[in-house]
């Protein structure tokens, strides 16, 4: 990303530091070294920072791998003033020995690097307005992902002939929405997100150029999910995911639809048996809908994004909104015929559910059965310290007769929105300081303790009871990791730390704790540059990106690197640390839930 303060460039007599540094340069060629004199201007560039920048009131950190420095300088780049100097500070933690800067007390906006002996950082950006660039950017990965006959896709048009039941073979319109991943898969439980963090910034941006694009892209996504809803209220699974195998519809098609009037089309697994193809008689190479319905977090994140997305196209076009509200309703009431749920995962999303509803439409069923569902979340919470010595707790099981704590990685804090929700609409009820003290737990006893552990200041992925699952680090009679184990599958951590982020950013209103906020600043520092690596998981913004991962044996072309993408994220070894990764899914691929959460969490710091 360009920074605009250094696209002008200076005259020697706007800056006559340049004059002195030129005639510095021209004596010291003239006159013999000294012992031990060097001129070369070669950094070091490990010095980790975000690589973006910060809002003028944000939490501000940088750190360097231990070095004979002990101060650190922060650079005006367009003056080379130094604008605040401060000490280094030993920083031990579960990813060893570094140290940790802070120049919070930098407000005033302009382009900056850090400066630590032979270590330097990249510069970076201070501004009320700092994430805008980015958040652009990540809208416009929304478009290069369409699916359909779009003019802005990667590939326009494609799948314009999506898809056929399997169910019964017939064909049925669902054009639309965006690919999953580095894939041309539609996962409607992952893409569902896209609706989710495009209407949260929606919300919380000031930027009416960028609401409207925001509203176009919704409408394209929508045009997919709102199709993929069956009479019965619930939302189907997927199309070209996986029907009878693995990769069966991860594939590009002709574009062509298959026969007229919806005659059933035969399916079959492709001559020998092949691994990337389905072949569909009658319907050419149709790709698949699994009819099946999504999974329960999925139905109700399906509730939330339809709401959110009634609410934010409510003024500019009513009618439409409206449709959302009624297709969020349908789905919700699908659900509830189920009974309670007693899942910590189902229990968040069913709560934020009810609140979204109860939002748009007021109706004290939803406002009830969210209070009912913060009851039953209450009874997954352990809220006693692991160990005498060690205060930690807060975090949910996964049920309240499973002691098995649960864990994340993508699916969000939807626990923690959803009371944060209740506290924000319902302030004075007979619960609500009930509602408080379990966020409290969970993101000050938990998130914000685990997170001082480490000198990056980033949340964990959770906490293990059964046995050690790598990395040793021991609580009580639990074991915790910030990555999940590298064994059979996993994702790096980016929705994991920004939904977190989200979270604590919530929690620190409700509470009125600022410190929760800049816990949250740093789980966006990771993504953006300041970890071991100072790799921005970014696509387009940053440096030292993870090298990209190319699925180049499922279809082709690939998909190519698309500007605004945020990665999986940085995984970990066997011994929970650091692992940046050679181009493997796990680390580079782009999924959705990562994008989106990250591209919420920098619209809400900014806000």
């Amino acid at each position: 990303m360009s920074h605009r303060d250094n696209n002008k460039p200076e005259s020697p007599v706007q800056n006559p530091h340049r004059i002195l540094i030129a005639c510095g340069l021209m004596l010291s060629c003239l006159a013999a070294p000294l012992p031990g004199q060097t001129f070369s201007r070669d950094w070091r560039m490990d010095i980790t920072v975000n690589q973006v920048g910060f809002t003028p009131e944000a939490a501000k950190t940088c750190i360097l791998k231990e070095s004979g420095a002990d101060r650190f300088d922060v650079i005006r780049t367009n003056d080379l003033k130094v604008v605040f100097s401060g000490p280094l500070k030993i920083s031990q933690g579960d990813f060893g020995s570094f140290l940790l800067g802070d120049f919070s007390a930098v407000r005033d906006s302009g382009t900056y690097y850090i400066r630590a002996g032979q270590s330097r950082s990249y510069p970076f950006r201070i501004s009320p307005n700092v994430y805008d660039d980015a958040i652009n950017l990540i809208a416009g990965y929304f478009a290069l992902q369409r699916c359909g006959p779009s003019t802005t896709g990667y590939l326009a048009p494609c799948h314009c002939d999506d898809a056929v039941r399997l169910d019964n073979g017939k064909h049925q319109d669902t054009t639309g929405g965006w690919h999953d991943a580095s894939d041309v898969r539609k996962w409607v439980g992952a893409t569902i997100h896209g609706m989710i963090g495009l209407a949260r910034v929606c919300e919380l941006t000031k930027n009416e150029s960028l609401r409207a694009r925001i509203r176009d892209e919704l409408r394209w996504g929508n045009r997919y999910f709102l199709s993929m809803q069956e009479p019965e209220g619930f939302v189907m699974s997927h199309v070209g995911g996986d029907a009878l195998r693995h990769g069966d519809g991860n594939r590009w098609t002709d574009n062509l639809v298959g026969p007229e009037g919806g005659e059933p089309a035969t399916i079959a697994p492709a001559p020998g048996g092949s691994t990337s193809q389905i072949t569909i008689v009658g319907a050419k190479d149709d790709r698949v809908i699994q009819t099946k319905p999504l999974d329960r977090l999925g139905q109700y994140k399906f509730v939330i994004a339809e709401a959110l997305t009634a609410r934010v196209m409510k003024q500019s076009d009513p009618d439409y909104s409206a449709r959302c509200l009624e297709a969020a309703k349908r789905c919700y009431d699908w659900c509830a015929k189920s009974g309670p749920e007693s899942r910590t995962e189902t229990l968040g999303g069913a709560l934020a559910a009810a609140v979204e509803l109860f939002r748009a439409n007021g109706q004290e069923r939803h406002k009830n059965d969210a209070i009912a569902n913060a009851g039953r979340l209450a009874q997954c919470q352990v809220t006693e310290p692991l160990a005498r010595n060690d205060p930690v707790r807060g975090f949910y099981r996964r049920t309240a007769k499973d002691a098995e704590p649960y864990r994340d990685i993508y699916h969000g804090g939807w626990h923690l929105f959803g009371l944060c929700d209740l506290v924000e609409l319902f302030p004075d009820h007979a619960d609500a300081d009930h509602w408080r003290q379990a966020i409290r737990l969970y993101a000050c006893d938990y998130l914000e303790d685990l997170s001082k552990r480490n000198s990056f200041g980033i949340v964990p992925h959770g906490f293990y009871a059964k046995q050690d699952p790598g990395g040793g680090r021991q609580i009580g009679d639990l074991w915790y990791r910030y990555f999940m184990p590298p064994s059979n599958w996993w994702v790096g951590i980016n929705a994991n730390i920004t939904s977190a982020g989200v979270g604590l950013l919530r929690a620190a209103e409700i509470l009125r704790e600022p410190t929760l906020r800049a816990t949250a600043q740093r789980q966006l520092d990771w993504v953006l540059g300041c970890n071991p690596f100072s790799s921005s998981t970014v696509e387009g913004i940053g440096h030292n990106h993870p090298p990209q991962f190319v699925n180049g044996s499922e279809f082709s072309p690939p998909t190519p690197r698309l500007p605004g993408a945020v990665m999986n994220g940085l995984g970990g070894t066997a011994d929970d640390q650091p692992f940046m990764g050679d181009g493997v899914y796990h680390v580079s691929e782009y999924w959705t839930p990562m994008v989106a959460y990250t591209v919420w969490l920098m619209a809400a710091l900014q806000d």
